[in-house]
């Protein structure tokens, strides 16, 4: 089975342990996987000692992002890659043998650098501003991935991808990159795991989504972070992907996904 996991920062920044311990018994069950990482809330730690202010915009469709100018994404990258290495060395210390990579490595990640940003002001108003440093991306290298977990290799990708005209480092969502890698390489189970049991309503998961029910996009619950992957992961169902929304925390987090724990959107 081939699976792409997304461990969000909630999880990282509260406790790893359940994800970790769970990797090589699936390795060893004979699964191929590739994992991405966020980690924002590292960046907005060093940002702080640093005496630099986090700027965060909202879209018109409710969507809040981080706005990355130079200095913000000089931050973004170090913490980035910071956590990176620091999970690459706990799965090696369990006998998975994971490589740290930014889509920068291997031309892994190409995007394209947002010309402008249109964002909802504190008055309601809506604002064209100059996009920063954040991309779309717009192709990934599949066959280094490919390559790579033909060799036994897992891929572990931080959210950072490679502007395909300057060269430089462009900001990109993770769930943006479990997107871009899901829809070209078409796993079994597109995994996000998070610091809640899936998409709550009224305090309790939905078990499934149908992909097309876009009013759930509309409900005040869904918000923030939330709204994001869950929009993401209909775009994702809606091409025939599966993908599970769940809590990392919970004992045997990935296999407990597969099993029906969750939100599952297909």
């Amino acid at each position: 089975m081939f699976i792409v996991v997304k461990i969000g920062g909630s999880v990282i920044r509260r406790d790893m342990d359940a994800v970790v311990k769970e990797l090589p018994e699936l390795i060893r069950a004979g699964h191929s996987l590739i994992l991405i990482h966020g980690g924002g809330f590292l960046v907005n730690e060093l940002m702080n000692r640093m005496g630099l202010t986090p700027r965060f915009i909202t879209s018109p469709s409710g969507v809040v992002s981080r706005y990355t100018d130079l200095e913000t994404l000089g931050v973004y990258v170090m913490a980035m890659m910071r956590i990176n290495k620091e999970l690459a060395s706990k799965l090696q210390r369990v006998g998975v043998n994971a490589m740290g990579l930014s889509g920068i490595d291997g031309a892994l990640l190409l995007a394209r650098r947002k010309d402008k940003l249109i964002m909802v002001d504190e008055r309601g108003r809506q604002r064209v501003i100059d996009g920063g440093y954040t991309g779309k991306i717009s192709s990934i290298n599949a066959d280094l991935l490919k390559s790579l977990m033909g060799g036994g290799i897992v891929p572990l990708i931080a959210p950072i991808a490679m502007d395909g005209d300057t060269g430089d480092p462009l900001n990109v969502d993770s769930d943006q990159v479990l997107e871009a890698i899901s829809s070209r390489m078409r796993p079994d189970y597109s995994i996000i795991l998070t610091d809640v049991d899936g998409v709550l309503i009224n305090g309790s998961p939905l078990p499934r989504v149908d992909p097309g029910n876009d009013s759930l996009l509309s409900i005040g619950e869904v918000s923030g972070g939330m709204r994001r992957k869950l929009r993401m992961a209909m775009q994702l169902g809606s091409g025939g992907v599966r993908v599970i929304i769940s809590s990392g925390l919970r004992e045997s987090p990935i296999s407990s996904a597969i099993s029906g724990a969750g939100t599952h959107i297909y």
